[in-house]
């Protein structure tokens, strides 16, 4: 899909009061099948793939888009190490609930939030104004607000139902998203089908290079214009702690990556790695990364 497609699907979007299912039928023409990339059709309460068949129930109205596994759902190989597990998570409400109040009930999560919602301000506010924006994963909306600001239509994916249903249960109302079940490394859309993708605290959870890269590729695949996401930098003050503790308590190494790696691979897919400030200098080593499609704004 060429990148100008965009601009002749401007008709398919609703007007600002207008949000879900009915959303859903006006973005499914940007939208494939996670399993091999045809084209997609509503068809009463599930969604059908033109080309192999496969069947995409909805819960509650979201559609379930997410493709489980691993390096094997796009190789011949899956590695010992994986993040299915992760994917698991959060399916169950209670369990998505749990998990998102200790953000609010804990200080250190509080104060984390307020810096990552001045960071994710200040890398959005670079950009112009989006139509569409696809937030993976989601979880239970922590960062949303912040982002559906600059937006028109926000896409809410994650693997976990329990969380989109969290996510959903408190959101403002009337905000035009579309909530979804999907995988970071199968997403259901077209090649630039989006104006931006965000990616908050996912790549550290992903325990090999190959997954670490795979998700970077299709970030960078849907978005027309930019991507933000997060990474645990191998070189931060917190990693290098990490590896000279090991030897003595045991604690399995962190799931990294270089600013230089990060720089190579948005290189190659096309775009640039315009900024990437830390969370917390020296107590976090979490980055927020700024990339840049080439040929795109950057003002």
């Amino acid at each position: 899909m060429h990148t100008d497609d965009l601009d002749q699907n401007k008709e398919a979007l609703l007007p600002q009061s207008v949000a879900g299912p009915r959303l859903l039928d006006r973005l499914i023409s940007r939208m494939t099948c996670p399993k091999c990339a045809a084209d997609l059709k509503p068809e009463g309460e599930s969604i059908q793939c033109a080309r192999c068949g496969e069947e995409y129930l909805l819960h509650e109205g979201i559609p379930l888009m997410a493709t489980y596994g691993s390096a094997e759902t796009w190789s011949e190989t899956k590695p010992p190490d994986t993040s299915c597990e992760y994917q698991n998570q959060y399916q169950d409400l209670a369990a998505a609930e749990r998990y998102n109040k200790a953000y609010s009930n804990k200080t250190e999560k509080r104060w984390s939030t307020r810096r990552e919602l001045r960071l994710l301000e200040r890398l959005l506010g670079t950009q112009p104004h989006s139509e569409i924006l696809l937030n993976i994963p989601c979880g239970g909306g922590r960062l949303s607000d912040r982002i559906a600001i600059a937006t028109d239509r926000l896409i809410e994916a994650d693997t976990a139902i329990g969380q989109l249903l969290y996510a959903r249960q408190n959101s403002p109302l009337g905000e035009p998203r579309l909530w979804m079940t999907a995988s970071a490394f199968h997403i259901p859309f077209k090649n630039y089908s989006v104006y931006g993708a965000v990616c908050t605290r996912l790549c550290h959870h992903l325990p090999t290079a190959d997954e670490r890269e795979r998700l970077v590729a299709e970030l960078l695949r849907v978005a027309r214009r930019f991507v933000i996401m997060t990474f645990f930098d191998y070189y931060s003050p917190k990693n290098y702690l990490r590896r000279l503790r090991r030897p003595f308590n045991g604690k399995p190494p962190k799931m990294t990556m270089t600013r230089k790696r990060l720089a190579e691979l948005t290189e190659q897919h096309g775009a640039t790695l315009v900024d990437a400030p830390t969370l917390a200098y020296p107590s976090s080593g979490h980055r927020y990364a700024l990339i840049v499609k080439n040929g795109g704004s950057r003002q």
